[in-house]
């Protein structure tokens, strides 16, 4: 990096994926990862710092996250994409997760960079996603050369519409653990949280480690606002208690160390879900038990999502898909699925769809497909100073 004004520079793209925002980098313009990598990001974010006001940092989980992009490391990719989470509160960036809303923003960055296959009307831009060393197929809308940019497609949590981009994550079953899509062997386990006693989980590890508990189970009221449930500090206690246990008991995160990690990691996500019922998404729009399938809350690190994480909704469809599921159970009831299952996910934002297509036999099960639409668009393109 070049020194400017005292300070040091870097070349930097905000980007918004879907509902998350991001600061996109070239690798070849940071450090080799490590320490010193993650000291340029932090003070480029202005962390740690619950308001970042001393860097781009938006002060806020869904805005404080970092890209790093680079020439592909696998043959059948067209681009790198390393994910990192960077925390408000602590020193630290979390590098072992994926953001599926931050997957979008990489296809149109691969885009706008030239990567992958440049048509006149769609871009197909082959991702390898680096945290989890899989492939992530995208396809973004193009004109005169360029990503498009007006479009009638829109998302819950993001104003107005944009050209919908196709993000595939068909390639992430196993992806958090590196085993099985069931990592637990089973659809449900009973485990005893402390605090709470013995509840009904559900482990599934589809682009990145979920955990799926019941609604009225864990005691959380539907119809709140997302801000109410973030101010029920009781409900965000069980939920965390869950994400604690769980972790614990498939040797995900243990030890002494293990609730400042959670505080840190991404994973485990942990989703509420039930049935479909009423209640309004965050622009005050009434969303009715007919236009959603699944109803659906998030919570990581303390923290509800005020939309819906992109990677969860690719689990949270393949989960849908897998009898004896709670999600499945939520959502459809007894019974397999067949071929391709688009699920409409009521969460605070609004309503999102995802299609995913799993073919089972006895104990095994193939992801063919866990496709989702986002929009994205480039906010800034330029130079940030580093104190």
């Amino acid at each position: 990096m070049d020194g400017a004004a005292n300070m040091a520079t870097v070349e930097a793209w905000i980007i918004r994926g879907g509902s998350s925002k991001g600061i996109y980098l070239d690798m070849r313009d940071l450090p080799a990862a490590g320490a010193a990598r993650d000291a340029v990001i932090l003070r480029l974010f202005g962390s740690p710092d619950r308001r970042q006001i001393d860097g781009l940092g938006g002060a806020d989980k869904l805005t404080s996250k970092v890209a790093v992009m680079g020439p592909p490391t696998r043959p059948d990719c067209d681009i790198d994409y390393l994910f990192g989470q960077v925390n408000t509160e602590l020193p630290r960036i979390d590098w072992h997760a994926n953001c599926g809303n931050l997957s979008a923003g990489a296809g149109l960055y691969g885009a706008l960079t030239g990567r992958g296959r440049i048509g006149p009307d769609m871009a197909d831009v082959a991702v390898h996603q680096v945290n989890t060393g899989r492939r992530l197929l995208t396809r973004v809308p193009m004109l005169d050369g360029a990503p498009a940019v007006e479009g009638d497609f829109a998302i819950g949590g993001v104003p107005g519409a944009g050209p919908r981009i196709d993000v595939d994550f068909g390639d992430f079953a196993g992806s958090a653990l590196g085993g099985s899509l069931l990592p637990t062997g089973r659809a449900v386990d009973r485990i005893e949280v402390p605090g709470i006693g013995p509840l009904d989980v559900s482990v599934i590890d589809m682009a990145n480690l979920l955990i799926f508990v019941r609604v009225a189970d864990i005691g959380m009221e539907p119809a709140a606002s997302i801000w109410d449930m973030q101010a029920d500090a009781a409900l965000v206690a069980r939920l965390e208690a869950v994400r604690k246990a769980v972790s614990a008991e498939i040797g995900f995160i243990t030890g002494p160390e293990a609730d400042e990690t959670l505080r840190v990691s991404t994973n485990p996500l942990i989703f509420a879900v039930a049935p479909p019922t009423a209640y309004d998404a965050t622009d005050g729009r009434p969303v009715g038990p007919g236009a959603h399938d699944l109803f659906a809350r998030s919570l990581a690190r303390f923290e509800f999502s005020k939309a819906y994480p992109g990677s969860g909704a690719a689990g949270t469809a393949v989960a849908a898909c897998l009898p004896g599921t709670l999600p499945h159970e939520a959502a459809l009831g007894p019974g397999p699925v067949e071929g391709v299952r688009t699920l409409r996910v009521g969460h605070p934002g609004g309503v999102l769809d995802v299609a995913a297509d799993l073919r089972t036999d006895g104990e095994s099960h193939e992801v063919r497909q866990a496709l989702i639409g986002r929009t994205a668009r480039l906010l800034m393109h330029g130079t940030a100073y580093i104190r």
